[in-house]
């Protein structure tokens, strides 16, 4: 059990990772819609969507058998991020 809530929460925080990932590179290129990383500890998928006046960003975190999907809606005010919307994705 213990090994399972500690993957459960390390693919939480990938998938916390893969936002603050988009993020920085939305920056960069804000026609990014996509993006994955590989880390020692896991996995993560960004699937990023073009909303009216931000983005929508999901992204899902792999940690041994646990999965963890975020989604989040940005925007950018004068240089900084304005989160929106929060919600842990269940399935």
């Amino acid at each position: 059990m213990v090994k399972r809530e500690t993957q459960s929460r390390q693919a939480l925080y990938l998938a916390e990772g893969g936002i603050e990932w988009a993020k920085a590179h939305l920056l960069v290129n804000p026609e990014l819609r996509q993006g994955n990383v590989a880390l020692e500890t896991g996995r993560v998928s960004i699937v990023i969507e073009s909303i009216e006046g931000g983005y929508k960003v999901i992204s899902k975190g792999r940690s041994g058998l646990a999965i963890r999907k975020i989604e989040e809606t940005l925007q950018l005010d004068t240089g900084n991020w304005v989160l929106i919307s929060y919600q842990e994705l269940h399935y």
